[in-house]
């Protein structure tokens, strides 16, 4: 009730503000007792003129009518009429006096199929925001309404002629839509400019009849030849997709509005205006009225379905004609009366000036508007931009595939409240990568619905395949059982050809609110940065599975570096226990404990992006690197400047590392270290008190970093534990996480044990929680226990 409400309130508002805002400036005056066109073509209005219904004054006489300024002497006149059949009578008649108001009981079936047609616009806005339809019949209306305008007040020429080319184009529109295909806009400008084009010729030159008429005639020939193409293309679709029940009837009733919205344009062409202009005129108001009722049934459920959106590209494109129109508009007023210029006078001088000015600066104009758009909609919204800046962040997070994608799941979801993001991917990607439990979803690579993918490169909305058939309907049905609004195409920015690797789709808003343009733009934003985390993923597959081919060539050597601690020598006050176990057979946990006095002791736990044979040359180089800086005597801080200095000239940023590494002194009883970007270092003391100490600084091997020591008090009995995350990302049969919270569980619960005891016990208690499901990640865990001197 709420929609019906308002369509009905603001249609019948803006119809009234529309309406008397144009009679409201005309004078009551003396006229001829029917009503015609400018070509002098008599509309079938009033009875009393039936006989000449159809029939056309000689354009000679009517010029003379026109031209006269002063009707109060005259009571009569004589005019030449030219009959259907091609012979010429003469008649007099009797002018009559007519009020503005009385085109009100005049126009009466004409106006209100005008707010009938203007009030299904309404409708179809509120609740599809399908802009093409409600444009069709907002655009249909106006035709209705400058044609009452044009028969009643000689004025209006140029809404009408305007009107009409937008109607024509608006049904080559229709020929894509209505076969459930997504609309080329690339083609939107031009048909505006045309239209507005020939508007104005036919307001410059409102005096030449058979020129405005001529003009007319080319605006239904295109109708009639849009329409034409409808009607044929869903006829085949009928014919060759054979629908049944109500959907056969829907289609057929579709093809039937759209054979009576050509039909008067075909008579007008072909038969002269026969039967329009020689009936009844209720004839005419009937015809268009079951047009708009059949079209409205044999549309109406696509119409229900509340996900049309507006993108960016479409709106910029409709300011950019505003700005143009209202440009010429405003210059061709102060050129007429405020500034005359003598050389520009003459129209077609201004409008060459203007055209060259159009065409050099359409392009920076284009862009100051995006820019516009963009600072509006999107910079200025603080929630769109911290979704985004959250996501960007994770192009340089050294976290795993799993939790960047539960990241950017998450995000989405929070910054533009949808219910779900999918993304759809074909079975042969990631074949070797666990999926489950994080949004993704494998489709055949051979699929029909995966091939329709790959053959368009634009954003597929649901509700613009609702009214598709064949492979169209079961596209719909597909995205609509996964409760899918939008799919935007994520691609391979490695290519140099547009290569879809991912289809990202967007669930429906769970407010039932239609996506911003800022959202929209946010949205869009998210698929690119997808599409390069999915395309660093691919490579980094691609790059293991390669490397694995030649894993076992080097074992040997690999693991003697990787896994073999070089055992420190008794560190007075301290005491360790460690667990290394690798995933493939090759660890990317990088872990070393290194003597330095007999008081003093280096500990370092690090992640090389991924697992296997690549990584552990990286832990083995980074080991080197580590060892050697020691002996030459850098401090930890020079440590890892030196390591992040490695990585960036070595891969550029290709490669990255998290690392946590610290010095134990017993004698000062505190602990100092850095943190590059690895999990939080957990404090067990003496009391079984936990505290987590999160902070940290910038990963390794991204960006040049001043890292700086953290300082940590060491109190007797306290407890230190470093890990890597294939312990807290560890997941079960059931695909629950074992995560942080579980892992703090466990040490409360084994707060009594030593140091040494805990790594075998956290295996135990890792291995009950994968059941049967395989170890999927490196696990690292070292815990150490410290005793003052």
């Amino acid at each position: 009730m709420r929609e019906l409400a308002i369509t009905i309130l603001s249609s019948l508002l803006f119809f009234l503000i529309l309406f008397f805002s144009v009679i409201g400036v005309q004078n009551s005056s003396k006229r001829l007792p029917f009503y015609h066109y400018p070509s002098g073509l008599i509309v079938n209005i009033g009875e009393e003129n039936k006989s000449h219904w159809g029939n056309s004054i000689l354009t000679s006489d009517l010029e003379k009518f026109d031209s006269i300024q002063d009707f109060s002497n005259i009571n009569s006149y004589r005019l030449n009429i030219q009959s259907s059949n091609g012979t010429i009578y003469q008649e007099d008649f009797k002018l009559k006096n007519v009020r503005k108001t009385d085109v009100l009981g005049v126009f009466f079936s004409d106006l209100f199929l005008a707010f009938f047609s203007l009030a299904i616009a309404v409708y179809f806005y509120y609740s599809t925001r399908d802009a093409l339809i409600f444009g069709f019949f907002f655009n249909f209306g106006l035709i209705i309404l400058s044609n009452v305008f044009v028969l009643a007040f000689k004025n209006s020429i140029f809404l009408f002629i305007l009107t009409l080319y937008l109607g024509s184009f608006l049904q080559y529109h229709l020929i894509y839509r209505l076969r459930g295909k997504e609309i080329n806009s690339k083609w939107l400008l031009p048909q505006v400019l045309i239209s507005f084009i020939m508007a104005m010729i036919a307001s410059q030159e409102r005096y030449d009849m058979i020129l405005i008429e001529r003009i007319a005639i080319v605006a239904h020939a295109i109708t009639v030849l849009f329409g034409s193409i409808n009607i044929i293309a869903n006829v085949f679709e009928l014919i060759r997709s054979k629908p049944q029940g109500e959907a056969l009837l829907k289609r057929l009733l579709l093809v039937f509005s759209i054979i009576l919205y050509v039909a008067l344009p075909s008579s007008i062409l072909f038969f002269d205006g026969y039967p329009w202009f020689y009936v009844h005129r209720s004839f005419f108001i009937f015809t268009y009225l079951l047009f708009i009722l059949s079209f409205f049934y044999g549309t109406y459920r696509y119409t229900f379905v509340p996900s049309f959106v507006i993108f960016t590209p479409s709106i910029v494109t409709l300011i950019l004609v505003g700005i143009i129109l209202g440009t010429y508009i405003g210059a061709i007023f102060v050129l007429d009366y405020i500034l005359p210029i003598r050389y520009l006078k003459d129209r077609w001088v201004f409008n060459f000036i203007f055209l060259f000015l159009v065409t050099a600066y359409l392009i920076p104009l284009k862009l100051k508007v995006k820019e516009f758009f963009d600072l509006w909609f999107f910079e200025k919204n603080h929630k769109l931009s911290a979704g985004i800046n959250k996501i960007t962040a994770l192009l340089s997070s050294p976290l795993s595939m799993r939790k960047t994608i539960l990241t950017i799941n998450r995000t989405v979801k929070e910054t533009v409240n949808v219910s779900n993001l999918i993304i759809l991917i074909p079975g042969d990607q990631f074949a070797n990568t666990d999926l489950r439990n994080i949004d993704f979803m494998r489709i055949s690579p051979q699929s029909e619905i995966w091939n329709y993918f790959k053959s368009t490169d634009r954003v597929t909305v649901t509700s613009h395949l609702e009214y598709g058939i064949g492979l169209r309907e079961t596209l719909y049905n597909f995205l609509k059982g996964l409760q899918v609004q939008l799919a935007f195409p994520a691609y391979d920015s490695s290519s140099n050809k547009k290569n879809i690797q991912a289809m990202i789709l967007i669930g429906e808003k769970l407010d039932k609110k239609y996506f911003s343009i800022g959202e929209l733009k946010f949205i869009n934003e998210v698929v690119k940065i997808s599409g390069m985390l999915l395309e660093n993923y691919s490579l980094l597959e691609d790059e293991i599975q390669k490397r694995k081919i030649v894993r076992d060539i080097q074992t040997a050597s690999i693991v003697d570096n990787t896994l073999r601690l070089i055992l420190p020598s008794e560190v007075k006050g301290i005491d360790y226990g460690y667990i290394s176990k690798p995933a493939v057979g090759i660890s990317g946990d990088y872990l070393d404990i290194i003597p330095v006095s007999n008081t003093k002791m280096i500990v370092l736990l690090g992640d090389v992006a991924g697992h296997g044979l690549g990584t552990g040359f990286l832990v083995s180089a980074i080991k080197g690197i580590v060892r050697e800086q020691l002996r030459n005597g850098t401090s930890l801080e020079g440590l890892f400047r030196e390591i992040n200095s490695f990585f960036r000239a070595r891969y550029k940023g290709n490669e990255f590392m998290t690392l946590l590494g610290g010095i134990f002194d017993s004698t000062e009883n505190v602990f100092k270290y850095v943190n590059a970007g690895h999990l939080s270092l957990i404090e067990m003391r003496a009391d079984g008190q936990i505290k987590l100490h999160s902070k940290t600084q910038r990963v390794l091997g991204i960006l040049e970093t001043d890292y700086h020591v953290q300082e940590l008090k060491l109190l007797p009995g306290t407890k230190l534990f470093l890990y890597s995350d294939g312990i807290s990302e560890a997941f079960s049969e059931r695909d629950e996480i074992f995560g942080e919270d579980t892992l703090i569980d466990f040490l409360h619960y084994n707060a009594d044990k030593s140091v040494k005891e805990l790594p075998p016990l956290l295996d135990i208690r890792m291995t009950q929680f994968r059941g049967n499901r395989e170890q999927s990640d490196d696990i690292t865990f070292i815990g150490l226990s410290f005793t003052p001197n």
